[in-house]
């Protein structure tokens, strides 16, 4: 008889049972894997065909929700089929109110083949797709414009058509709105905020005093000789240059003079222009207890348009748009800046937080035709001047003060898009091309149908389809 040490040595059988269990135990492992990897595909397809459905709804030209809502319930009913379902449950289909943003969800359930071994028949897929319809999104939005000198004639005239078609477009979404800020020499923020928390305006004000100097009526002998000539003139960094007539007088003896007096009455008024606060504050628009200095007795652009849902504010401030003055980018964008945030000195924008939460953003479109020609005259708060002159001379203080002041925007979560006008100059290009969000957002139109092609691009690069979530 075997002795019992011996049953305990033999083990082959033990291995044996073990190895089929480890092989069971192996095969539902990779079964498992290939159940998994099934599963990842359906949802991957149901994810694709849900997310089609809501851009063909977003992309409809029509705004009947019940319209759309068919249009992508339709394309799922045609797409089904095609998925690796065992059930697929009803789609549903919603539209944001404020956003207007379309959502199409769907659920369905995979049969498990390995793992229905370990008690596990099915898993379920589900997916969902947010897009915006290809219509004007909730925005807040500033035109910022240039109307200096260089722009009169028939490029205004063409600024105006290309405005008011980007107005129109954005304000076709009645909840969005739309600010104008034109630009020159200074910006006109209005008579009517002179007496406003920031801003150092002083009183208008008029005295009269005897003003007296001597002049001679009893020359003689004069002969006066005229010539022609060349008159040049330089105004928003434009050369004219025109023939012209030239004299000069010469006379015998100016006789004696004689003394003329009169009453001079000399006024000083506000007429609404803003220009820059000390050089520590120029690039930003916070700290307002640096106030902002009004300009006495100085002409500037149209008064600015603080943000409306109203097409026809709109278009009738860009109708009413006149040339003037120089160039100087800083004051356009700072206060077009100003627009978009809730703070003063303009406190008519939404918080970034509650615009978002809306579904909406903030954008800023900013045009010029030139370079800067005017700078800061000096370190303080004050006026422009000629940037080859005083403090800055030599320097394109203005250019580093835009390029800064659109670095600011854009980390304010501010969108900007630019246009040049018929300028060929590679560092304004440039300028403009760094200024923009990104390079696909900065444009340059060459002539006048270029120009409200720019502008007409942007409408609709705001209201391209895509999906959001």
């Amino acid at each position: 008889m075997p002795h019992p040490r011996t049953f305990l040595k033999n083990t082959s059988g033990n291995i044996a049972i073990s190895f089929a269990l480890s092989l069971i135990g192996l095969t539902l492992a990779a079964g498992s894997a290939i159940d998994f990897a099934r599963w990842q595909d359906a949802q991957s397809e149901l994810q694709s065909v849900v997310d089609a459905a809501a851009l063909a709804a977003g992309a409809a030209a029509t705004t009947s929700n019940a319209t759309l809502e068919k249009i992508a319930l339709d394309y799922i009913g045609a797409n089904t089929a095609k998925l690796s379902l065992a059930e697929s449950y009803k789609p549903k289909f919603s539209i944001d109110k404020d956003s207007e943003r379309v959502t199409v969800s769907m659920d369905g359930v995979v049969d498990m083949a390995f793992m229905s071994l370990g008690g596990i028949h099915t898993m379920n897929v589900t997916a969902t797709s947010t897009v915006q319809p290809r219509r004007i999104p909730l925005v807040e939005a500033v035109l910022v414009l240039d109307t200096t000198y260089s722009m009169v004639g028939s490029k205004i005239s063409t600024l105006k058509t290309a405005a008011k078609n980007l107005a129109t477009s954005i304000l076709s979404n009645s909840k969005a709105k739309l600010g104008i800020v034109p630009f020159a020499s200074y910006v006109n923020v209005g008579v009517n905020r002179r007496d406003e928390a920031w801003a150092n305006v002083p009183k208008d004000s008029s005295s009269t005093s005897e003003s007296c100097s001597n002049t001679y009526p009893n020359k003689k002998n004069c002969t006066t000789t005229s010539y022609p000539s060349t008159c040049t003139s330089t105004r928003d960094g434009i050369t004219t240059t025109t023939a012209c007539t030239k004299s000069t007088t010469t006379c015998e003896s100016n006789g004696d003079p004689v003394k003329v007096c009169k009453m001079v009455t000399s006024t000083s008024k506000f007429n609404g222009c803003f220009g820059s606060r000390a050089e520590a504050y120029r690039a930003v628009i916070d700290q307002t207890e640096n106030k902002y200095p009004g300009m006495m007795n100085t002409s500037c652009a149209k008064e600015i348009l603080d943000l409306t849902s109203k097409v026809k504010d709109a278009t009738s401030k860009i109708d009413s748009l006149t040339v003037d003055g120089e160039t100087y980018l800083p004051g356009g964008i700072l206060w077009g800046w100003n627009m978009l945030t809730p703070d003063a000195p303009l406190s008519t924008a939404l918080s970034l937080p509650e615009l978002t939460a809306k579904g909406g953003r903030k954008v800023m479109v900013i045009m010029t035709d030139g370079a800067n020609t005017l700078a800061p005259s000096n370190k303080n708060a004050g006026g422009h001047g000629s940037w080859t002159s005083g403090t800055y001379k030599g320097t394109r203080y203005a250019d580093t003060l835009t390029a800064e002041l659109c670095k600011n925007v854009k980390k304010d979560s501010i969108d900007v898009y630019t246009v040049l006008f018929d300028v060929e100059d590679k560092d304004v290009e440039k300028l403009l091309r760094d200024c923009a969000t990104v390079p696909a957002k900065s444009y340059v139109a060459k002539d006048a149908s270029e120009l409200i092609a720019a502008f007409d691009a942007i409408a609709k690069q705001l209201a391209q389809t895509r999906i959001v979530k």
